[in-house]
């Protein structure tokens, strides 16, 4: 008995290890690497819902976030911009996990020409070379991707909770994949049908449903069209055989309402972030649905 409760009064006196704090720059990362950590921690989510990577500003909390971090988890400077220079300063670079250059994932270009981009009359414009387009979340293999690196790291700096871990992956692997066909069987009556996005933030999702984007307003996030630009969409979109026009809830909607009301198209909303999902561990679940949900019921309407 003596020994029996020495041991105990040992076990209460050595403090656990603490498990590892994990910074994630935007809601969709973050919803996946909490339900890999489900259980063992609570990934700190950087950008807070609703804000837009594209333009976003570090605040002094979140410094404090980055320095702290055992691992900090963002898409790329391709994306979070202005997170470059301050991961840089403040991460240890063993603790940064920079998800575009993870190997296996299934990497797209920007697109050009058309009404992707402005209308160029050098011969050149073809053979600049192509930027990556960073959304690799709205892929249903990639975000699988996502989890399982991110789970063979978390091994690795924790290792005590291996089991529990990869225990979560493998939940998160059934519930994406079962989810993937569910939105495939959903979108299928709609995906020979054309439609113009706010900015081309959604190739991964139209490959992995077979969806029929034909342009967008914006060239990038950041860069607002001109009146040149705005001139060349108007005319385009009349001619073409677009059926809706989605904007965003990050930006203002009213160039997407002018352009709609002027050509005749269905207007629609589409939010790359999840900005107005539900939070939490299931918001990559949730945005994924609710991007179906929108195209549906923006595209099964008539003409």
């Amino acid at each position: 008995m003596r020994l029996l409760l020495t041991l105990f009064l040992l076990l209460l006196a050595t403090p656990g290890i603490a498990a590892p704090k994990i910074v994630v720059s935007i809601a969709p990362i973050h919803s996946l690497v909490s339900l890999v950590t489900k259980g063992i921690s609570t990934p700190q989510l950087l950008l807070p819902q609703g804000g837009s990577p594209h333009s976003a500003s570090l605040r002094p909390s979140q410094a404090r976030a980055l320095a702290e971090a055992d691992l900090m988890i963002w898409v790329g400077p391709e994306l979070e911009t202005f997170l470059t220079q301050p991961i840089a300063r403040l991460v240890v670079r063993r603790a940064e996990m920079q998800l575009l250059k993870l190997k296996d994932l299934n990497l797209l270009p920007q697109r050009h020409g058309g009404f992707w981009e402005e209308d160029r009359h050098d011969e050149e414009t073809d053979l600049r070379p192509q930027s990556i387009n960073p959304h690799i979340w709205l892929s249903p293999d990639n975000a699988r991707q996502i989890a399982r690196s991110v789970c063979a790291r978390l091994v690795q700096i924790d290792p005590q909770n291996r089991a529990v871990y990869e225990q979560n992956l493998a939940i998160l692997l059934l519930r994406t994949s079962q989810l993937e066909l569910e939105l495939r069987k959903r979108l299928a009556p709609v995906q020979n049908r054309p439609y113009l996005v706010f900015h081309d933030a959604y190739p991964y999702f139209e490959e992995a449903f077979a969806l029929n984007a034909i342009g967008s307003i914006r060239i990038s996030a950041e860069r607002a069209p001109g009146a040149r630009r705005i001139q060349q969409i108007r005319i385009k979109t009349l001619e073409s055989a677009a059926v809706c026009l989605f904007s965003e809830p990050q930006f203002s909607p009213a160039l997407a309402e002018t352009l709609a009301k002027g050509s005749g198209l269905n207007l629609g909303v589409l939010d790359p972030l999840g900005s107005t999902s539900a939070k939490g561990e299931d918001a990559w679940f949730n945005l994924m649905d609710n991007l179906a949900d929108n195209l549906l019921d923006c595209l099964g309407k008539g003409p």
